[in-house]
């Protein structure tokens, strides 16, 4: 979400003022002219929800994109807060956490199919491993060799191999060593058949040490930027199926 939320955390709260008549109307068509004002953007208002939350009102809006988006409002319209999480003090299911816990699933799920597309748009350069058991299960994950994070998720590798089929995405999107090694990774990638090779290429790029003199270039921009263009903002990006 970043790109967006951000950018509305400083489109929107600077005119407070301006929402105080406009909000307390429940004006849908307004609410969203003045969002397109401020961050020049064709939102719609998906739902307006004032009884459930104690004087504040919980606003869904959605961009061109399809991407949805929280907004806190107070009752009478005049401060409005754009969230995207928040964090539970028990385990209770109040009327807040379940709406935003909505709109984030909306959105996630939205983005798995645009992550799954691209699997399937460059197949040529997904790394397929076979689970080691027969499964229809399939786990995708876009990994940057050097996360540390995405590093935990091959350190696991055997154990997803015993109930999941693997297809992974190598990005390089946290640096020039990291696009310098995905570029290596593609280069090699080209020579592995057998599950064995595969298994021990994506273990010896996440190797503190992997420096690869042979590279492919533009492989590696053009995954790094198509996983950007699906949505994805941060590794490791993992979906279960």
């Amino acid at each position: 979400m970043g790109n967006l939320f951000f950018k509305l955390i400083f489109g929107i709260l600077c005119f407070g003022m301006f929402v105080n008549n406009i909000l307390a109307k429940d004006n849908i068509k307004e609410i969203q002219q003045l969002l397109k004002d401020r961050t020049s953007l064709d939102f719609k208002v998906i739902s307006n929800s004032k009884d459930s939350l104690k004087g504040i009102s919980f606003v869904v809006v959605e961009s061109p994109s399809g991407e949805r988006l929280g907004l806190l409002a107070s009752q009478n319209g005049d401060y409005i807060v754009p969230i995207s999480d928040g964090i539970s003090a028990n385990n209770s299911n109040n009327s807040l956490k379940l709406a935003i816990e909505n709109v984030n699933q909306y959105n996630k799920n939205n983005k798995d199919t645009k992550v799954i597309e691209l699997f399937k748009k460059y197949e040529e350069f997904i790394l397929k491993i076979p689970s080691s058991n027969k499964t229809k299960n399939t786990t995708y994950m876009i990994l940057d060799t050097t996360c540390p994070y995405c590093l935990q998720e091959v350190s696991m590798l055997d154990q997803y191999l015993k109930d999941s089929n693997l297809e992974i995405l190598i990005v390089g999107i946290l640096g020039q060593k990291a696009h310098n090694r995905a570029a290596g990774y593609y280069q090699e990638l080209q020579g592995t058949k057998t599950r064995e090779q595969k298994i021990n290429l994506l273990k010896k790029v996440f190797k503190r040490d992997y420096s690869p003199t042979i590279t492919n270039e533009a492989i590696a921009t053009k995954m790094s930027e198509a996983s950007l263009e699906a949505g994805v903002q941060g590794v490791p990006y993992i979906i279960k199926k």
